[in-house]
C-alpha cells in the first residue's frame, strides 16, 4: 500500500462512521463521483487519481490530498472564484477579466526586463 491507498481507505472508513452503518465500496464510489472498480484500484494502490478526481475529492475531503499526492495546495481565493464565476453578472466577469489583464501585461513587462539584462559572463582562469 502507498501513502494515497492507506488514506483513501482511512477516508472510507471515516465516511462510513459518519453514516452511522456500513456502506459498500460502491455506496463509497457513488459518494465520490467515480466508478467502484476506480475506487478499487486507488486502495489497492494500483493507480493514482487524475486532476479532475484530485479537485473533487479535494472539495470532498479537503486540502490534505494534495499533501498526500505531493502536490501543490490550489490557491484558496481562485478556488472560490472558479465556484462562484458562473453566478458573477456578466459586468463583473468582464471587470475582473480586464484586472487580470493589467497584471498579464505586467508580468510579460517584467520578464521581458528580466531576459534582457545583460548576463555576466564569468571567464574561465
Amino acid at each position: 500500500m502507498n501513502k494515497f491507498s492507506e488514506w483513501m481507505t482511512k477516508q472510507f472508513v471515516q465516511w462510513q462512521a459518519e453514516q452511522g452503518t456500513r456502506k459498500t465500496l460502491e455506496e463509497f464510489a457513488a459518494y465520490v463521483g467515480v466508478s467502484r472498480p476506480l475506487i478499487n484500484m486507488w486502495m489497492n494502490g494500483n493507480q493514482k487519481p487524475g486532476a479532475e478526481n484530485i479537485k473533487l475529492m479535494g472539495e470532498l475531503f479537503g486540502s490534505e490530498i494534495y499533501d498526500v499526492l505531493e502536490l501543490p495546495r490550489p490557491n484558496p481565493h481562485l478556488q472560490k472564484i472558479n465556484r462562484l464565476w458562473e453566478f458573477l453578472p456578466e459586468e463583473i466577469q468582464i471587470k475582473l477579466a480586464k484586472e487580470t489583464e493589467k497584471y498579464e501585461t505586467q508580468n510579460e513587462l517584467h520578464r521581458l526586463q528580466k531576459s534582457s539584462k545583460p548576463r555576466k559572463v564569468v571567464k574561465p582562469k
